[in-house]
């Protein structure tokens, strides 16, 4: 989803993933009460959120109406014309809910890590486990061929069904691996962002205090 805010789409993006690796709620699609696309509305509640106009409470709380498919224009237009309302304090409060969202995202995504890193170990332990098994299996199959072929069979049998659920593993922590290298593009993107927010902020200091 592009939303027209960079710092809104990188703030999507990271939700999106929380929403794959640490269960955070990512409203469904759908369409809103007020007759336009409930993505639509959604990008639009990105971009006011990633451009400082509404903070982390009301963003939330919009997010909420959304996923109930309730979330109208007007709730939008509401917090907007109170943003407007605002303009002469505008740009250091932006810049303030900004970046409370910046570390807001951090924060999740770092647990989301270690939550990610503790899943990806237990499976690679089990596909470990699946390894010794399936050649466990195989050599018993080959001990046994000369004597029962019956029983070599039934064991190769048992280790067609373990590979099958290895691959099914294997294949899930593919997935996460690639979810792990996302996660840390977002979190590098995020800082760059706060860092370069911040020394936006101190220059507008900076200048209001050689202007008094």
């Amino acid at each position: 989803m592009g939303c027209g805010s960079p710092l809104g789409d990188l703030f999507y993006l990271a939700d999106a993933l929380l929403y794959r690796t640490y269960d955070s709620p990512l409203p469904p699609g759908g369409r809103g009460a007020g007759g336009e696309g409930n993505e639509s509305l959604r990008a639009r509640l990105y971009r006011m959120y990633g451009e400082g106009q509404i903070g982390e409470e009301v963003f939330h709380a919009l997010c909420a109406l959304a996923e109930r498919g309730q979330l109208r224009p007007a709730d939008l237009a509401v917090h907007l014309a109170r943003a407007r309302r605002g303009v002469s304090q505008r740009g250091d409060a932006a810049i303030q809910n900004a970046l409370r969202g910046i570390r807001a995202r951090l924060a999740q995504l770092s647990q989301a890590r270690v939550t990610s890193e503790k899943v990806l170990a237990d499976l690679e332990t089990r596909l470990l486990d699946l390894d010794e098994r399936m050649v466990g299996k195989e050599q018993v199959a080959r001990q046994a061929v000369a004597q029962d072929e019956g029983i070599a069979r039934q064991r190769l049998a048992e280790k067609a069904e373990l590979a099958s659920s290895r691959e099914r593993l294997a294949a899930q922590a593919q997935v996460l691996r690639a979810d792990l290298d996302r996660l840390d593009d977002l979190c590098a993107q995020l800082e760059a962002k706060a860092v370069e927010l911040e020394a936006v902020q101190t220059r507008s200091r900076l200048s209001e205090e050689v202007l008094k």
